[in-house]
């Protein structure tokens, strides 16, 4: 005999607690107590009552099979009137509001719990239903119309997941009524005083309510805009929230948020801010609209994960801040270890909810999972949250974690890269004491150890890392960094940005490798583009744009853009030689040398000229614009100049007869550049000196004077010749004459 089927047709409500991470983070064992209380006074004598059955419970969330749709959608409606009186004493940020979806479809019996279409229609449709709000599937809206007397507002057909066809959703309330206001309202009034007072706030609580120009919580102001909206469709994503709790899952969430960022940065038609700016705003109370106002960005994701056991849910939703309505948003359950393949189909829906096409490059790059394995996924995000940090200290913690990371996968190719960054940092930014000595070695060893390993896996990464050899490890003393370096750097950054448009790393890179060459303003641009998408960005990107003004000599702006990030980051010691030597060579000579004083902090004075004269600054320029190394590295041993030190003071030195003391003045007034010119006849005297060493010493100085140095020629010109000062006294005179003839040597 054939056993009957267990597939049939019900009626199915679906309800979630709305913003449950948030009221269990603010009390999760007061939230806990009152769901069950819900649960015990509310649904279930309501399921009951109008013959329903509990087929399914996670925590915060119920499934119930009806009979018929009439049924399902009374026992909503009944819920979620009695909410309202339920959370009439409770504070704004207390209240527990649901989010209902009714659907009507096939059910299969799963023991005590139902699958199937018409349960995934429900899930679908209880996410785009607002808190203490029902929608409703077109079938429901058909069945119970007639029967029920409650307002039907269309939504139009809502694409959901895995169903083919679009599926008409109806927001359903009771006629003239909005529960989720009408909740709000009676929080409100219960915390009013009796009497007058009460009718007068009541009164005014239904014109906040019913008022046409009260702004949208989820809407976006453009005037607020903290940047202009970019051309593209712009979006960012808030760290989604762990809806379960605990240390380790907080990771598994933070780690499927940076994961979802990478993912959309791949997209070329997309503008997304980058994970280092997104996290800033890790566990703070804030609005999608106000998060959109500070990023500048139209569209905002967030979410919130649950991982139980070996199961996880993840609830995700794109807003359009412009208008505040929901673009998209969706449900995703399953068993753990499908959880990154999850991850990647969310950015392939957000792509699609936009209308965004995606070339073969782009979709292979968001479909490639970068590990299977949750444990390395999670020591990788232990490395990144202290990576991130942008520090020392941070920096050498993460090390371990990446290290874990590539162990448990080696194929973990953004773990291979990341760990090979950490290695590379400390000789790009050269403060970084603890990578001093045999230990520097040590360093740099393990980061082409990782960078070979990384180069395996083809991370994108690897295109920045490499354009980062080519502009700052490269022999330079060879020539090797030289030309050919920046134009194979500007190669591999280009493959980084075409990779993930939306990478700040690649940008400025770009922009490192522009200035170098010589073009300043085109490498601008690239730095502010990378601001731009990472608007909390670290202080070495103040540092490129700065070096960029500097390039074109433009020190008002570059000291005003070093001075303020400083003051904003106090400990950035990166900024400071460069913010010395422009200091200098604006005149500051005072500040510049507080500092040096700064930059050098615990060092003897005695000290600070070879330290300022043996810096390596992260930037080296090449061809035409080498000139620029020179006069950074003049601005620094200007800045270190004892305190007091000026052109009068050095004219009166080289007066003196002892042959020391005049080449140590001639050296200093060669700093002063063009502002040394009255020292020229003295400089010009001592072309006759009878030391070689002074002779040499006064000729660069009129050299470096430049133009105001012309009455020097004839001297230079009889001079120059063999022997160190006569060449000295050759390259003098045609630096004078190129900066007469406005060219820079």
């Amino acid at each position: 005999m054939k056993s009957p089927s267990n597939r049939r047709l019900a009626a199915i409500l679906a309800a979630d607690v709305a913003g449950y991470s948030r009221l269990t983070a603010s009390d999760e064992e007061g939230t806990v107590a009152a769901l069950r209380a819900i649960r015990r006074e509310v649904v279930e004598p309501l399921t009951d009552q109008h013959g329903g059955r509990i087929a399914n419970t996670a925590g915060d969330s119920f499934l119930i099979e009806f009979r018929s749709a009439v049924d399902a959608l009374r026992a909503a409606l009944s819920i979620q009137d009695l909410l309202q009186v339920w959370n009439a004493d409770a504070g704004p940020d207390q209240a527990i509001l649901l989010r209902i979806g009714l659907n009507v479809g096939d059910v299969i019996s799963n023991g005590d719990d139902i699958l199937g279409d018409g349960v995934n229609v429900a899930a679908r449709l209880e996410a785009l239903a607002e808190p203490g709000g029902i929608t409703a599937s077109e079938a429901v809206v058909g069945y119970a119309r007639k029967s029920i007397a409650a307002d039907f507002i269309p939504m139009g057909p809502q694409r959901v997941k895995n169903i083919p066809e679009p599926v008409g959703a109806f927001r359903v309330q009771k006629s003239g009524h909005t529960p989720q206001k009408a909740a709000r309202a009676k929080v409100l009034r219960a915390r009013l005083a009796t009497g007058a007072c009460l009718l007068a706030a009541a009164a005014a609580g239904a014109v906040l309510w019913l008022s046409p120009w009260q702004p949208n919580p989820d809407q976006a102001v453009v005037a607020r805009m903290a940047f202009p909206l970019p051309d593209l469709p712009s979006v960012a994503v808030l760290p989604l929230a762990d809806a379960t709790g605990e240390t380790g899952n907080a990771m598994l969430a933070d780690g499927f948020s940076e994961d979802l960022i990478t993912d959309l940065s791949r997209i070329s038609g997309l503008f997304v801010i980058s994970g280092n700016s997104s996290f800033a705003y890790q566990d703070r109370q804030i609005s999608t609209a106000q998060f959109a106002e500070e990023m500048g960005v139209r569209y905002v994701v967030d979410g919130s994960l649950r991982r139980t056991g070996t199961a996880f849910r993840a609830n995700i939703r794109l807003t359009d801040t412009s208008s505040g309505q929901l673009v998209w948003a969706e449900r995703f359950d399953g068993p753990l270890e499908n959880i990154f393949s999850v991850q990647n189909r969310i950015a392939l829906d957000i792509a699609k909810a936009l209308d965004l096409p995606l070339d073969n490059e782009e979709r292979t790059g968001i479909e490639q999972v970068d590990t299977a394995t949750i444990a390395a996924r999670e020591a990788f995000q232990q490395g990144w949250a202290l990576y991130a940090r942008f520090n020392e200290a941070d920096n050498l913690a993460a090390i371990p974690h990446f290290e874990q990371a590539v162990s448990l996968d080696p194929e973990y190719g953004r773990a291979w890269a990341f760990l090979a960054m950490a290695h590379l940092r400390p000789h790009i930014f050269l403060h970084w004491n603890a990578f001093a000595g045999q230990s520097s070695q040590m360093h740099i060893g393990l980061f082409y150890k990782y960078l070979k390993e990384t180069s395996k896996h083809e991370a994108p990464l690897v295109h920045v890392i490499r354009a980062m050899v080519r502009l700052n490890l490269n022999d330079w003393g060879q020539g090797g960094g030289g030309n050919r370096g920046i134009g194979e750097a500007r190669q591999e950054a280009a493959k980084a940005i075409a990779l993930q448009p939306s990478d700040p790393e690649a940008h400025l890179v770009m922009g490192w490798a522009l200035i170098a060459a010589g073009e300043p303003q085109e490498g601008l641009a690239f730095v502010r583009a990378a601001m731009r998408l990472d608007p909390k960005h670290p202080s070495h990107y103040t540092l490129f744009e700065a070096a960029a003004h500097f390039a074109m000599a433009d020190y008002t702006q570059a000291s005003a853009l070093l001075l303020a990030e400083l003051e904003r980051t106090p400990g950035a010691k990166e900024l400071m030689p460069l913010a010395a030597s422009v200091l200098a060579l604006q005149g500051s000579q005072r500040d510049a040398r507080v500092m040096v004083e700064r930059w050098h902090s615990g060092n003897s004075a005695a000290s600070l000229p070879a330290a300022v004269k043996d810096y390596f600054f992260i930037l080296r320029w090449t061809g035409a614009s080498q000139h620029l190394n020179r006069r950074l590295t003049d601005g620094l041993l200007l800045a270190a100049l004892p305190p007091g030190t000026t052109v009068a003071s050095l004219r009166a030195e080289l007066s003196l007869t002892d042959a020391s003391t005049q080449r140590q003045a001639a050296r200093a007034l060669g700093l002063f550049g063009a502002a040394a010119a009255p020292a020229v006849p003295e400089l010009t005297a001592l072309l006759d000196s009878p030391s070689a060493f002074v002779r040499k010493e006064a000729a660069i100085a009129l050299g470096s004077i430049g133009a105001p140095a012309e009455p020097a020629l004839p001297a230079l010109d009889a001079l120059a010749g063999s022997g160190l000062a006569g060449k000295r006294a050759a390259l003098a005179a045609e630096r004078i004459r190129s900066s007469l003839a406005g060219e820079e040597l």
